[in-house]
């Protein structure tokens, strides 16, 4: 057999694998699991690609080892991770992306040893390595990785709120998991009081300045994407609006998924980005909230995407110009 032939073998069996992962979580609905679990579970099957099930399952295992869903999960990914590895364990390019995928998996340790061997074999490496390329990996694998770091702040800043339970009480009593992150980490919240507003309101927004680079002809340029998060709570403390947003932000978050530099008023990449924006908040409230087609209403412009289901509603408003900014807006259903 044929390396080729052997690649589409074990592509073969994963894809079963899948299916077979699939069609068990429709009958394994939870009935007694966290919401937050279940979210977890759920990505293992309806991620886009294969790696990032297989990332979807090493990081469910890691959270709930001794979930609802344990035992699917550890089967598959005892069945995929030792095949994907083997896809990519014969170059230094392949090595950065199975350890930038799954930095602590079980091959790890084997991936970072190889590529160790591959450095101190200098420019006469078997197979054509070089310290030179290995040192572009390690720069491509560095930008990948922060890529990742600014598009994981701006979907797990939506992940939290879309939860009835943080519009349902104050936010010093939250949960942990809403808590933690957003009055305890940097940046700090910044805190004022609303004058203006019916009755007393707190405006408490973070500023979350986040670098990146993406690829331009033939070189690297630099990105920045700048969210802004904003809380109003009401006299209680209770959280009534969220809302996520920045310039440019949907443009942001795209570039932070393709790797890819788009100008200052390209259409294409503009369009791209506002669609990016809607599917993530799409597969978000999917997760978390409900994926039932009513849940998704009428809009006209500024706004691209409403959902309203489980008592969220969750708006996605494009900027019709270059002096507004991209913004996404969580509330409850019962609020303006």
């Amino acid at each position: 057999m044929t390396q080729a032939q052997r690649a589409f073998a074990r592509w073969i069996v994963l894809a079963a694998a899948l299916v077979a992962l699939a069609s068990g979580c429709a009958a394994l609905r939870p009935v007694t699991t966290s919401a937050g679990e279940y979210s977890a579970f759920r990505k293992t099957h309806v991620s886009p690609t294969l790696e990032g099930r297989i990332v979807a399952s090493a990081r469910y295992l890691a959270q709930y080892p001794d979930g609802a869903f344990a035992t699917e999960v550890r089967a598959f990914y005892a069945m995929a991770e030792p095949l994907y590895f083997e896809e990519h364990r014969d170059t230094a390019a392949g090595l950065h992306v199975y350890l930038a995928a799954l930095p602590r998996g079980p091959h790890a340790a084997e991936a970072r040893q190889k590529l160790e061997r591959i450095a101190e074999k200098g420019p006469s490496a078997e197979g054509g390595f070089d310290r030179t390329v290995v040192g572009t990996n390690d720069r491509l694998a560095r930008i990948a990785g922060l890529r990742g770091a600014a598009r994981e702040q701006i979907t797990s800043s939506l992940r939290a709120w879309i939860d009835p339970d943080a519009f349902a009480r104050p936010l010093s009593e939250a949960k942990a998991d809403l808590l933690v992150p957003w009055s305890l980490s940097l940046p700090w919240p910044r805190c004022s009081w609303n004058d203006e507003a019916r009755g007393e309101e707190m405006r408490c927004a973070k500023l979350f300045e986040l670098p990146y680079e993406v690829t331009k002809g033939e070189g690297t340029e630099e990105r920045q994407a700048t969210v802004e998060v904003v809380v109003v709570e009401d006299a209680r403390g209770r959280p009534r609006r969220v809302t996520i947003g920045g310039p440019d932000l949907f443009v942001r978050l795209e570039e932070t998924v393709s790797g890819r530099a788009i100008d200052h008023g390209d259409p294409s990449g503009r369009a791209a980005g506002v669609s990016r924006a809607t599917e993530l908040v799409r597969r978000e409230f999917s997760a978390r909230i409900s994926d039932d087609p009513a849940c998704r209403k009428r809009t006209r412009a500024p706004r691209v995407l409403e959902l309203a289901c489980g008592g969220v509603r969750v708006v996605v408003e494009a900027a019709l110009d270059s002096t507004e900014d991209d913004r996404i807006v969580i509330a409850p259903m019962a609020s303006d």
